[in-house]
């Protein structure tokens, strides 16, 4: 440095003696942290440049993150003292190294050797803080040359000859001008840095083979705040989704990575961001609760329920059961249910994203695993949330569209860290509360594909929606042989346990019926408790297992072969032969041939496809191969878990043990043993309706009418009670009612309620369900026929249902008979019975239409609490208006001109009369108990002309009415078992 030069400093220090401020003390005033942006200049270079340095800075976690912008290149380095690591950032390429041989900042000629710091530690850290080291450890050398102008700001000015020949120049903000950032911290001023000269030797940093040239380089404080951001302590984390080889753990003490616990509920947000020319254009977002039970293996996902994503899905609960093998995937709208084998690729499966299915979820036992690969990456901040964040670069990811690995994934996984706790939650626990799954392109490993996150939220270690068992399939065993509902006596008294505890009753008696039959707890959806002082009573609903053929997989047909063994029954089901191989015990069976026409036609064998000769059979027989994604146990029966009961009851061995806490606060203990068991049909049980009666229907599941629609509520009765009191409804026409299973309310309805229900018109996400008449009851079907008749009306329908209720609501006619015409979707309605009508307007040869004639009771009007007097010459116990109508019309041997229809305390009775209400010298009388159907329609026809051209063969008596009544009843229960059973033996193969 030259002799000019000193003599100007030396001759300022003389001039500034006597006003001399004090040193501004940096680092006492930001205590801990600061935020800068400098801009940094080298005009000595030809030509001249500049580049932007943000840093943030963090004595007391000891790092920081620098990032530079020059020439257009954005380079990124976050670097930590305690493992004495730097990882530099260019675009997704991440290297490492050591902080005291980084060679990031080399080139700007000012790095500051921390062995020469007079406080040591602190002195780590390259860039631009430390120029405001050094001036914090050089103050006592340092000269004042007094004030002057930076950027039109009053400086002071300080000057350091270091003792590596450079210059450094210091300017900060004088008192009378105050920083935006604040002036004073407990009582220090703040003069704020504004700018710093370094003067000496610089080389070129962008040309490394230029010689060192004399340069001054500029480096201007555009921006200081003395603290740190919440919102900016993220960066000092390297950026998610990099794979930085060769890093360490940012903490030896953090060498293990959480687990999440074995029991939780959660609320899932997935975010999808397709990036570098993804198919989508905009992150797309689903969202789905997840339940997870890994000691009973069991998971559930509610996908999308009341969210809208870019792309929605419908709504459904799917129940991954892996004690079976076997999915089950619930409409949440409708009901409706689909069973199939789990995928061994299904795994915590997330709609939107296979990629992060295969990160949370390594295996059926352990959700959100993570094994040794994954280190500690530091402490970051998720939804206001401190966590720890693990990584990984994985080479396990499947590709979806290729089923090959991609060859590299980034996992960045984030849990709650010890100062975070969850409410409710024990304080500290490390909950997942983050992953994302950053996917690099196979041709290109430094481009991203695409990043995937997952946002778990609302995380609880306990079901509080469900308080017994949120993995309820019950929808998928609606069919009434599918279910059984089993009465357990226990001796003990009610209010010694099991009345403070009852779902602590509910969930002990399960779990004894799960874990010692090996039945899934899918198939124990509910127990109903009951009581009286000495007894408690728990009526558990127990479902049938779901089909055995399910836990295979269908292959292409083949024959079996001689070393495929053929089991010694016919078994024509496929479904009894799987479970035949779940149960094979000679050898493990891994697929079976289902063969028919054969004396022997269920093989089993220990091949997928055995070697060997064929057998000699005519064709080919059904092969199936065992699609096991763990050893799954085979599902008793719903008679053999009773006959395990009888066993356990008779032994006395099937006991329940209640701790609580008495009226005096004192701990105690409730026993009780059951003795005895016995099968109950309840009135919530689907094979009631079909018993009493057949002209009600489902319409929608999981919602009610609303209020509006209320005509009258029943509190605290059963779902037969609220059916019959429907059917039975004198006040008004019910058409429709809800009934809630929770809280056992009827609601009564008078309005006609249309299929599909209108969402306007319900209150959904209940426990309740919409039953509604069904108007296409009153009506005959005739196939492939249709009344050529001019139409009274044409409308559109999509359903004979539709057309059935139009015809029912017709005003300005009274319709009689319509024709569905289903290629169409339209409906003809008729005022006339076509039945009845010339055979020149019937024709029978369109096939895609169905003729449909209204029921008798429409040919008659109704005149409430009045009967005939004396008038009665038949009569029918025990049916309906509507059958009574029909009997009335089919009887043209004495004319019957209408009937009496009498509800005597439960006791109905249809008498019907010759005579007619309009007839002269008919005595009429009132009623409390009985209403008057006068007939009023004859086909065409005069009452008297009518009578005589139709003459019956067959007439009835009163014993023969009442015959006839009981053998329909008798004959409508046996259809409905044998239909049942048709349908259950049958159901969804």
């Amino acid at each position: 440095m030259g002799a000019p030069h000193i003599l100007v400093i030396a001759l300022a220090a003389l001039v500034a003696a006597e006003l001399e401020p004090t040193l501004p003390d940096v680092w006492t005033v930001v205590e801990g942290s600061y935020d800068s942006s400098v801009l940094v200049t080298f005009p000595s270079l030809t030509p001249g440049v500049s580049m932007l340095v943000d840093e943030l800075y963090d004595i007391g976690e000891e790092q920081g993150v620098v990032e530079v912008i020059d020439h257009s290149q954005i380079t990124k380095t976050n670097y930590y003292s305690k493992t004495q690591q730097a990882f530099v950032v260019k675009g997704n390429n991440c290297s490492v190294g050591s902080i005291l041989d980084h060679d990031g900042y080399h080139f700007w000629g000012w790095i500051y050797d921390d062995s020469e710091s007079m406080v040591g530690k602190q002195n780590f850290l390259y860039g631009p803080s430390a120029l405001l080291r050094i001036v914090r450890d050089y103050s006592k050398e340092t000269v004042y040359m007094g004030q002057t102008e930076i950027r039109g700001i009053i400086a002071d000015h300080w000057v350091i000859n270091h003792k590596k020949n450079y210059t450094l120049d210091y300017y900060f903000a004088g008192d009378e001008w105050l920083m935006p950032y604040g002036h004073t911290l407990d009582g220090i001023n703040l003069k704020s840095p504004l700018q710093v000269t370094v003067h000496g030797l610089q080389g070129n940093p962008w040309n490394t083979s230029m010689a060192d040239i004399e340069q001054t380089v500029f480096y201007d404080y555009i921006d200081f705040k003395p603290y740190v951001h919440n919102l900016r302590k993220k960066e000092f984390l390297v950026q998610v989704g990099l794979d930085c080889k060769g890093r360490e753990t940012l903490d030896p003490s953090m060498s293990n990575p959480p687990d999440a616990p074995s029991m939780f509920e959660v609320f899932l947000e997935t975010v999808v961001q397709p990036l570098n020319g993804g198919d989508e254009v905009h992150p797309l977002v689903f969202r789905a609760w997840m339940y997870y039970d890994s000691s009973r293996q069991l998971l559930r996902l509610d996908v999308n329920p009341d969210q809208d994503a870019d792309q929605p899905h419908k709504s459904y609960k799917s129940i991954h059961d892996y004690t079976t093998g076997i999915e089950y995937q619930i409409n949440l709208v409708n009901g409706e249910c689909t069973m199939k084998a789990l995928d061994p690729n299904q795994l915590g499966n997330l709609v939107g994203s296979s990629i992060i299915s295969d990160v949370i979820m390594a295996n059926p036992d352990n959700l959100f695993h993570l094994d040794d690969t994954y280190f500690f990456n530091g402490y970051g901040v998720t939804r206001a949330l401190k966590t720890t964040r693990w990584t990984s670069t994985r080479e396990d990811i499947m590709n979806p569209d290729t089923g090959e690995p991609f060859k590299k994934a980034v996992v960045d996984y984030q849990f709650l860290s010890e100062f975070t706790s969850n409410h409710g939650e024990m304080s500290g626990r490390p909950m997942p509360a983050r992953v994302d799954v950053t996917v690099y392109r196979d041709n290109d490993t430094s481009s991203v594909l695409y990043h995937h996150t997952v946002n778990f939220l609302h995380m609880k270690t306990s079901f509080e929606v469900y308080s017994v068992n949120p993995f309820d399939v019950g929808e998928c065993m609606d069919i009434p042989t599918q279910r059984t509902w089993v009465k357990i006596t226990f001796d003990g008294k009610w209010l010694e346990g099991a009345s403070q505890e009852p779902d602590e009753f509910k969930k002990i008696l399960l779990n004894q019926i799960s874990e010692e039959t090996g039945t899934s707890p899918v198939r124990l959806p509910e127990v109903q408790l009951d009581h009286d002082l000495d007894l408690v009573f728990a009526t558990v609903l127990l479902l049938e297992p779901a089909p055995y053929h399910l836990q295979f997989n269908h292959l292409e047909d083949r024959k079996p072969t001689e070393n495929d063994s053929p089991l010694n029954v016919v078994i024509q089901d496929v479904d009894i032969c799987a479970l035949e191989c779940l149960r094979y015990s000679k050898f493990t069976c891994k697929s079976f041939y289902q063969c028919t026409g054969l004396a022997k036609n269920c093989y089993v064998s220990n091949y997928k496809n055995s070697p060997g000769n064929f057998i000699d059979i005519p064709k080919n027989c059904s092969h199936y191969k065992k699609a096991i994604i763990k050893d799954t146990k085979i599902q008793k029966p719903n008679w053999e878990i009773l006959l395990w009961l009888n066993s356990k009851i008779a032994e006395r061995k099937l006991k329940i043990k209640i701790d609580y806490e008495d009226s005096e606060g004192q701990m105690q203990s409730g026993e009780y043993t059951a003795i005895a068991q016995e099968e109950q049909l309840l009135g919530d049980d689907p094979i009631l309706v079909d018993l009493v009666r057949d002209d009600y229907h489902l319409a929608s599941k999981q919602s009610r009418l609303k209020n509006k629609y209320t005509d009258q509520t029943l509190n605290k009765v059963s779902y037969a009670a609220c059916l019959l009191s429907c059917s039975g409804q004198m006040a008004f026409k019910c058409e429709a009612f809800s009934y809630c299973y929770s809280a056992r309310s009827c609601f009564l309805s008078s309005h006609v309620v249309k299929i599909p229900v209108p969402i306007t018109d319900v209150i959904r996400k209940t426990d309740c369900v919409i039953i509604s008449r069904s108007h296409i009851d009153d009506y005959n079907k005739i196939d492939g026929t249709v009344y050529l008749g001019e139409p009274n009306e044409k409308l559109e329908a999509f359903d004979s249902e539709t057309c059935a209720y139009y015809c029912d609501t017709a005003t300005d006619y009274t319709c009689r008979s319509f024709d569905f015409c289903n290629d169409e979707g339209t409906c003809n309605l008729y005022d006339q019975h076509s039945l009845n009508v010339p055979d020149d307007v019937i024709s029978t040869s369109n096939p895609d239409c169905v003729h449909y004639s209204r029921n008798a009771l429409v040919d008659f009007v109704k005149h409430d609490k009045q009967v005939l007097a004396g008038n009665r010459d038949r009569y029918v116990k025990s049916i309906s208006t509507t059958r009574c109508a029909q009997v009335c019309e089919d009887e043209p041997g004495f004319g019957c001109n209408g009937f009496d229809y009498c509800n005597e305390a439960g006791d109905i009775t249809c008498f019907l009369t010759s005579a007619h209400y309009s007839d002269a010298g008919v005595v009429i009388s009132n009623s409390p108990s009985c209403d008057h159907y006068s007939r009023e329609y004859y086909e065409g026809s005069d009452r008297n002309s009518f009578a005589h051209h139709r003459k019956s063969s067959y007439i009835y008596g009163p014993g023969d009415m009442a015959g006839l009544a009981c053998s329909m009843l008798i004959i409508s229960i046996g259809l409905t078992f044998a239909g049942v059973y048709a349908y259950n033996k049958y159901y969804k193969k």
